[in-house]
């Protein structure tokens, strides 16, 4: 009984390390979204006050989401092809110099049928993407790749751990047994070394898989920007076109048509119409932008001069 009771509370340490663990990559990434995009639209909020925090970390699961979205779809194409990365790491072993060839049978990765019925699908679904950029190929076939040859790795040192699982139950028990010989117990601990190298090769291998769709998006440039538009227009934090009623003395500075109505008037309230707003709802400002000929300028609205509208197509 109080095996099975320290088991569970062992799995339970496990799973709250991994909730963290993700609770806290999921900030991570997100703020790094944020920042990236921040950076390319060149502007800070400023007077932010501790409601925004909120904002902030609506965002950061936003950006988490569908990060974690495309991952998914990605490392799926990539475990499905992770049988070619052994045929040429069999070949290629081959052909190597004696003192750095492997030397010995590489196993080869089991895939499961769901997860090829699953990638067959989603390539089916996504299919049309491919015919959209040269770009978004590039970013698919590059990603694919190095998940596929990173992969196998991970899925050689997550073998071997489950084989350690299966031969060596109780080393901790052996460690800590008062009549186990000295020689029993350097055994396990050496086992027991080895099994955490394992794990934490695998850790460090799975931290890898995780960041490696990112990575492309900073060397693509129209691929990140693309996905963190597409983030930020879900959060309502962008809006590509917008109804915005603007009170003067920044209505004046705008150079586009303008209209207005007898009860706005009295307001000094003007509309502009189809304005794209690049960032609004964190601070107390809200920061516009639209093309004046061949030129694109923006404009920091404080928040009291400032109303966004926006306006959805209801499908019956």
């Amino acid at each position: 009984m109080n095996s099975l009771i320290t088991r569970y509370l062992h799995n339970l340490g496990s799973w709250h390390e991994v909730a963290m663990t993700i609770f806290k990559l999921s900030i991570a990434i997100g703020g790094l979204c944020l920042v990236a995009y921040l950076l390319t639209i060149r502007y800070i909020p400023l007077e932010i006050s501790f409601s925004d925090t909120f904002i902030f970390l609506l965002i950061f699961s936003a950006c988490f989401t569908v990060y974690v979205g495309v991952g998914v779809i990605l490392f799926l194409f990539g475990t499905s092809l992770v049988p070619v990365t052994y045929i040429v790491l069999s070949v290629v072993d081959k052909y190597l110099p004696p003192h750095i060839r492997i030397g010995q049978k590489l196993p080869f990765p089991k895939i499961s049928i769901t997860t090829l019925a699953a990638s067959l699908y989603l390539l089916y679904v996504i299919h049309s993407l491919f015919l959209l950029h040269w770009k978004i190929n590039l970013y698919i076939g590059v990603t694919v790749f190095f998940i596929t040859f990173i992969y196998y790795p991970f899925y050689i040192n997550r073998q071997k751990i489950k084989e350690f699982n299966k031969k060596y139950e109780n080393l901790e028990d052996i460690i800590d047994d008062p009549n186990a010989s000295e020689s029993l117990k350097i055994f396990a601990k050496k086992k027991l070394k080895r099994l955490e190298t394992h794990i934490k090769d695998s850790l460090q291998i799975a931290i890898f898989l995780i960041l490696i769709p990112l990575v492309p998006m900073v060397f693509i440039k129209d691929i990140g920007d693309t996905f963190l538009n597409y983030v930020m227009q879900k959060t309502g934090v962008r809006i590509e076109k917008a109804t915005l009623y603007i009170k003067e003395p920044y209505a004046n500075l705008i150079e586009l048509p303008k209209t207005n109505t007898k009860e706005l008037s009295h307001y000094k309230t003007f509309i502009f119409k189809d304005v794209k707003v690049l960032f609004q709802g964190i601070g107390k400002s809200t920061l516009i932008s639209y093309k004046v000929k061949d030129l694109e300028k923006q404009l920091v609205i404080p928040n009291d001069y400032i109303t966004v509208e926006r306006s959805k197509k209801i499908e019956e």
